[in-house]
């Protein structure tokens, strides 16, 4: 992770995403139209804006329509498939379609210095007219007595003659024909841009031209069009550059032009065309045109190509409206300013699951630029707290209460400690218990450790907390002779590997298959896809060994469009469901909608995100012990807890013979009974609302008379401020005890006078 003296450094970390880039066709365009602009409004039948993205560029788009060779046509990624776009056809239409043609005009103040142009061919007068929108003083040397140079030779006046004319009336430009210029010292300027044409007068500019800028060895003086061997398209393009190029120069001195306006000739996007299904291009009526109609119907056959790779497997990107290189340009931007909450609840929507940094062209990594914002934001002071206080509690009821770490029955060492997760014995006891006992008795010397491997601290960004995580179980590891660990968990098994490289480890499922499976009862699930965890993505090994273990049950494997080491979040990573639950529901439903068919799945929160959302799916230690998980569908958060202590004082009472008094919720005894709905539970679970944080709200409520009654409802409403957050509850009174009717927490802090 780079360093807060260093932070800098990031702000080129997206400079290689392509995204927005022009596409193949756009490159081979002498004037690099943003074809993908004109061709989504002429899908959409707006031939006016269609027409407008179109004269950015082309300035003249009814010169161009006509006199254009079509080069795009043959960049197109089409023509890898059946036919590229017939572009030049939509060009025309554009121009045939659009009902306002006006030419825009802008209030600036007037500019002083003065600029010469020579030559009133296609490239001088495109650069005189850009020029001249700007309010610069521009004169046009013309020594014929006709506009136009060559244009004469390739087109009807009646085509071309109007569509300059508009232009020039349209700007504060002089034109003066019949004027000939011989030397440069004869005329005044600024600046000066030769466009004599093909055999002119180059007044010996045209050694060293800069191919880029135009600008010539000579200060303030340019040199474009077919002086330079240009076809007449190019002489617009190079009379556009130009101008922008004369515009730096008058600023600042510089002939280096302005290298965003330079004509681009490489693409850097590659496209998939396997999904693409083939198409005809649409043929133009008996005059060689497209009617609206036509003209949309053969742009729906246009990709829009761009790159989208990231966004397709991810959520984030069009959640937040940021793609990598503006993320990362606005998040740079937030590190100086207070105010900038947007971003770090952006920051904060990330699963950190790396996929972006595996499918991504370029290798950007967003998950690992997320992650280390978050430190950054933590440093500060500007990460909330609320995003991650309940993971954080979460965790520390793991490594104290529930923690356990022994080595087995009658062993002084371990060859092998099995370490299942915080997540695993919360959904379900009986996975610790289980596979536990059945490991001891083909590996007598297997230690365990019940605890947690620091991952939701790293997601909260507590680097701090997670080095002490590490440090303790490295500890334990030494106590324990140094054994192999045994991970149920392929969140944890990235964990260690990230944090504590020293200590070797193996996948349960791995080992499973090595030693010897339990015999297996012939699944229920016929067919299934196997969702792979996104921390399993660089573990073959797991992957394939959960697959083996499915087909040995006699599961059919189908693979989801996202598996391996493509796998997605399945939307817990990352603590998002605090900073984006809107996010997380959109990522959620994704998941579960990928396929049809049940999912067997390796990973504890994978396995609640599905059930919670009743989708078909079952962990793969399910299959392994033959497990109905009725008993536990989907456990509330305060269950979560309890069957973690379960799971200890179970294995303890079985597997070492300590008895470990159950003395139950004191405080539940002490209240009688709550009764909490479903349904409030499930939100509850949403809200990150333990059962103990109503108990106790609940409780303070009765003991203190700080409960208002509402009689209307006859209902109690009460609070009490817990740490950062304060725990609002309406509850009834009954002769069993309480009825819940509404819980919901907020960080502000309520003051009494």
């Amino acid at each position: 992770m780079i360093g807060r003296e260093n932070r800098k450094e990031y702000e080129s970390f997206a400079d290689a995403c392509v995204r927005g880039g022009l596409p193949s066709c756009s490159v081979s365009c002498p004037l690099n139209l943003d074809v993908r602009e004109i061709v989504r409004h002429v899908q959409e039948g707006n031939f006016c804006a269609a027409y407008k993205a179109y004269r950015v560029k082309a300035v003249f788009p009814e010169i161009v329509a006509n006199l254009c060779d079509e080069p795009c046509r043959a960049g197109c990624v089409r023509r890898e498939l059946d036919e590229g776009i017939s572009l030049r056809l939509l060009e025309k239409a554009c121009v045939e379609f659009a009902r306002a043609k006006g030419i825009p005009s802008f209030n600036l103040p007037r500019k002083t210095p003065k600029i010469a142009v020579i030559g009133a061919g296609l490239s001088g007068l495109t650069c005189a007219v850009k020029l001249a929108a700007k309010n610069y003083p521009v004169t046009v040397y013309e020594k014929s007595a006709r506009l136009g140079g060559r244009l004469w030779d390739l087109l009807d006046a009646e085509v071309f003659l109007p569509a300059i004319q508009a232009q020039l009336e349209a700007t504060n430009c002089t034109v003066r024909l019949e004027t000939e210029v011989t030397r440069l010292s004869d005329i005044e300027y600024e600046a000066v841009v030769v466009a004599t044409g093909g055999g002119g007068e180059a007044f010996g500019l045209l050694e060293g031209v800069n191919p880029q800028s135009f600008g010539t060895k000579q200060p303030g003086a340019f040199i474009v069009g077919s002086l330079l061997g240009t076809t007449p398209v190019e002489d617009i393009a190079q009379g556009r550059i130009a101008a922008s190029s004369v515009e730096k120069y008058l600023s600042v001195g510089a002939m280096d032009g302005m290298p965003e306006t330079f004509r681009q000739t490489r693409c850097a996007l590659t496209m998939d065309l396997s999904r693409v299904d083939r198409t005809v291009a649409v043929v133009p009526d008996g005059r060689g045109a497209y009617d609206e109609k036509a003209a949309s119907a053969e742009a729906g056959r246009c990709l829009l190509c761009d790159c989208t790779v990231c966004s397709d497997g991810c959520e984030l990107f069009d959640f937040v409206h940021r793609m990598p290189r503006r993320m990362v340009a606005d998040a740079v931007a937030s590190l100086h300013s207070r105010t900038n909450a947007g971003m770090t609840r952006a920051v904060s929507s990330c699963n950190l699951c790396g996929l972006c940094g595996k499918i991504c062209p370029q290798g950007i990594d967003m998950g690992r630029f997320c992650r280390d914002f978050r430190v950054f934001k933590h440093e500060d002071g500007l990460l909330p707290p609320a995003f991650h206080d309940f993971f954080m509690s979460d965790m520390q009821f793991t490594m104290e209460e529930a923690y356990l770490a022994r080595t087995a029955p009658g062993h002084a060492k371990a060859g092998y400690v099995f370490f299942p997760g915080c997540q695993l014995p919360a959904g379900d006891p009986r996975y610790v218990e289980l596979t536990y006992h059945y490991l001891l008795q083909r590996i007598p010397d297997v230690g365990l450790i019940l605890g947690c491997c620091g991952a939701p601290a790293e997601w909260g960004a507590e680097t701090a907390l997670r080095d002490g995580v590490a440090e303790r179980l490295t500890a334990e590891w030494e106590r324990f002779g140094r054994p192999e660990f045994v991970f149920a968990c392929p969140t944890c098994k990235l964990q260690f590997e990230r944090h504590m490289p020293e200590i070797r480890g193996v996948s349960l499922y791995t080992l499973l298959l090595d030693v010897g499976l339990p015999e297996l009862e012939t699944a229920r699930e016929r067919e299934a896809c196997v969702f792979d965890p996104c921390s399993s993505r660089y573990d073959e090994s797991m992957q394939r060994s959960v697959r083996r273990i499915a087909e040995k049950a006699g599961i059919s494997v189908t693979e989801l469009p996202y598996s391996g080491e493509k796998a997605q979040c399945c939307g817990w990573g990352g603590h998002i469901a605090a900073a984006n639950p809107k996010l997380l529901n959109t990522i959620v439903r994704n998941r579960t909608l990928a396929h049809s068919l049940p999912y067997i799945t390796y990973c504890a929160n994978c396995q609640e995100i599905f059930t919670r959302r009743r989708k078909a799916s079952r962990h793969i230690l399910d299959i392994v012990l033959g497990l109905d998980r009725t008993e536990y569908p989907s456990p509330s958060l305060g269950q979560r807890r309890v069957n973690r202590l379960v799971a200890k004082r179970t294995v303890l009472e079985r597997e070492w013979g300590v008895h470990v008094k159950d003395d139950g919720d004191d405080m539940h005894r002490r209240l009688g009974s709550v009764a909490i709905p479903e349904e409030l539970l499930s939100r509850m679970y949403d809200d990150r609302i333990l059962e103990e944080d109503v108990y106790r709200t609940i409780e303070y409520c009765e003991a203190t008379s700080n409960a208002v009654y509402d009689p209307r409802r006859d209902l109690y409403i009460g609070h009490l401020r817990s740490g950062h957050l304060t725990y609002w509850v309406e509850y009834a009174k009954s002769a069993e005890g309480y009825v819940l009717s509404s819980v919901f927490s907020h960080r502000a802090q309520i003051v009494e006078r």
